[in-house]
Order: structure tokens, then sequence, then C-alpha cells
């Protein structure tokens, strides 16, 4: 009982897991920056709208 305990508490690769997140976490919020620079997201969310409005009949 105690090598299981020993091997589900072993956090080898603990700190790569986290560091990796955060990395992703980073590029996420810089593509989102990226598109919100561009106007890229403005005018894609309007065409949504535009396209919702249409369908709805408005």
């Amino acid at each position: 009982m105690g090598r299981i305990r020993s091997i589900l508490a072993d956090e080898t690769g603990q700190t790569t897991a986290e560091y990796s997140l955060v990395l992703v976490a980073g590029l996420v919020v810089g593509v989102f920056a990226a598109f919100v620079k561009s106007g890229a997201l403005t005018s894609m969310f309007k065409e949504i709208l535009s396209g919702l409005v249409e369908r709805a009949g408005g």
C-alpha cells in the first residue's frame, strides 16, 4: 500500500505541466490581443450579428 501512495504522490513533471499551461495561456492572450488590435474580431462579430438579424427577418 505504501508503494501505491508513493507512486500517486510523485510530483515528477508537475512543474513542467504548470509551465506549459502558463505558456498556452500567454499564447491565447497574445492571439486574442492581435485579433482585437487588427479589428478582425469586431468585424467578425458584426457579420455574425447582421446574419442573425437577417435570418430573424429584421
